[in-house]
């Protein structure tokens, strides 16, 4: 939970710890986690935020950024903003999805066309929806930051049509639609924290994995894993979380203020992810990764649709969810 400034200067007083001291002129030092290295786009935004936030509140609201798993996976992390450990989380869709159902409908496969129909979607009344669904469950919603589109990275032979990744052992993260997308392809999922991904890749535990590229880049899979196939299977949005009971604790200025910066942020980090994206591909084929682009994704899309689609939508996912999002194509 965040810490306010009285607590830190007594815990300055006797003595346990220059950086308590550091931080006794902010009211709320918040606890900011993410999975990944410091200079993934997370940690770049969350370093961005700090900024405004101290600039803007004028040195009241402050942030302790914790990269690398730090303060656990990123499920650990969702949960600590619900429990008030933690105060702010970013992470992909699908470790929520196992908090509420009404995120599950962001991780089927060939849902978002394209980044710029995922942002229609997002920014709209749509994605405020979602944010706010959040409240019911301890946590509110910023923004929707961004994890990108998930791919194949693996270590046995080229992926370039759908028949190749048959009997593949394929980390993916604790949900239910990234398994089923898995195994629609005749391979194997195997969830895993991702804490333990870039070893078991190396050991032979699993071929590899799905991940956007730019988490791929920033942890150095690539190094482990020699084919990549581009499939643009699902794009997953990071939802900016904060702790309801830390957001509770501030006034409505420097609430509004939290949801405006987050906000602001998340044009700044997106385009972070673009430039990542295109030097990391760059610069993973000429460190000798085989890269493969699907160019006609029409066969995987239709068995996505076909062979996952219905065991969701309609049931598990609401279809009006389903048809809001399709309707932002032609918009």
């Amino acid at each position: 939970m965040a810490r306010k400034c009285v607590v830190l200067v007594l815990v300055a007083v006797i003595g346990l710890g220059i950086s308590s001291v550091r931080a006794g002129s902010a009211e709320w030092v918040l606890k900011a986690g993410h999975v990944l290295p410091v200079d993934h786009p997370y940690h770049l935004g969350y370093q961005r935020m700090d900024e405004e936030l101290k600039k803007r509140s004028g040195g009241r609201i402050t942030l302790e950024i914790y990269p690398n798993s730090q303060l656990g996976n990123e499920r650990d992390l969702f949960e600590g903003c619900q429990i008030g450990t933690v105060d702010l989380a970013i992470g992909a869709t699908a470790p929520l999805a196992n908090f509420t159902q009404d995120f599950l409908v962001f991780d089927l496969p060939y849902l978002f066309v394209t980044k710029d129909h995922a942002y229609a979607a997002l920014d709209g009344q749509f994605g405020i929806d979602k944010l706010a669904s959040l409240e019911d469950h301890d946590m509110i919603g910023l923004s929707f930051w961004e994890v990108g589109y998930f791919h194949l990275l693996q270590n046995r032979r080229p992926i370039t049509k759908i028949e190749d990744a048959k009997g593949m052992s394929i980390r993916v993260m604790e949900n239910v639609l990234f398994m089923e997308m898995i195994k629609a392809l005749d391979a194997n999922p195997v969830p895993m924290a991702w804490s333990e991904v870039f070893t078991s890749i190396q050991n032979g535990t699993v071929d590899g994995t799905s991940n956007p590229i730019v988490t791929i880049f920033t942890s150095k899979l690539y190094t482990v894993a020699k084919y990549f196939t581009l499939t643009d299977a699902i794009y997953s949005p990071a939802p900016l979380i904060m702790s309801k009971e830390t957001y509770d604790s501030m006034p409505p200025d420097m609430q509004q203020l939290m949801r405006d910066v987050a906000n602001e942020v998340k044009v700044y980090q997106r385009a972070l992810f673009r430039e990542f994206e295109e030097r990391a591909l760059r610069q993973m084929a000429e460190e000798g990764v085989e890269i493969t682009t699907i160019a006609d994704k029409e066969p995987w899309s239709r068995l996505m649709k076909e062979k996952i689609w219905p065991n969701y939508v309609g049931s598990k996912i609401d279809k009006e969810d389903v048809d809001l999002v399709e309707s932002f194509l032609s918009k």
